[in-house]
């Protein structure tokens, strides 16, 4: 199989210089006015897998699930507190006066709401960590692939996801986790302050 297609590129490329002793003969187009373009040079990386299987990430999904576990057990804890005291709030009813109720009411929602406040905050801080460590693992990423690309002289990268056929040999997924593991082991998750 490798050797048809090893052919086939061999028919391509005197196809190429064919069709570039013809452009000799006519009219340049308007195109080649800028310079030719480059013969492709094509790699392909699974980009899920490098998601599944790279240490940074690891290291990043181990870290984000233990503050979602924090986050959601925290999420339940104001949940319950804030349906004890609606409960209480409701037994209470009969006993209080309307004006003080009506103070306890406006109490309790002023509760509901800060705790809304809080938890989106805290939302939005787990997303932002999320978010720098995964740009730091994007960074280390693109070095590792445009070092790979100067090694092996390639102008063009894909992600293998959105590629419908690539050979085996066209595919750098495994050179490019070995570097990426090298370069970027592990990512500290960083949260910044809360801010509501």
């Amino acid at each position: 199989m490798l050797t048809h297609i090893r052919s086939l590129a061999l028919v391509g490329i005197v196809t190429l210089v064919a069709g570039a002793a013809h452009a000799q003969t006519a009219p340049a187009p308007r195109a080649a006015a800028h310079g030719a373009l480059p013969v492709p040079s094509i790699a392909v990386v699974n980009t899920v897998l490098l998601q599944e299987q790279a240490s940074a990430m690891k290291s990043i999904k181990e870290q984000m699930q233990k503050e979602d576990q924090s986050f959601k057990s925290e999420v339940e804890k104001r949940e319950k507190d804030l349906r004890t005291a609606d409960q209480e709030l409701q037994q209470q009813r009969t006993l209080l006066s309307s004006d003080a109720f009506g103070e306890r009411r406006r109490n309790f929602e002023a509760q509901v709401s800060e705790s809304q406040r809080y938890m989106a905050a805290r939302k939005r801080q787990l997303d932002t960590g999320f978010s720098e460590g995964m740009r730091q693992v994007d960074v280390a990423l693109n070095a590792v692939l445009r070092e790979i690309a100067s090694e092996r002289g390639l102008n063009l990268i894909l992600a293998r996801q959105s590629t419908l056929l690539a050979e085996k040999v066209l595919d750098i997924t495994d050179e490019v986790k070995q570097r990426l593991d090298k370069r970027l082991p592990r990512v500290a998750i960083k949260l910044p302050p809360l801010q509501k």
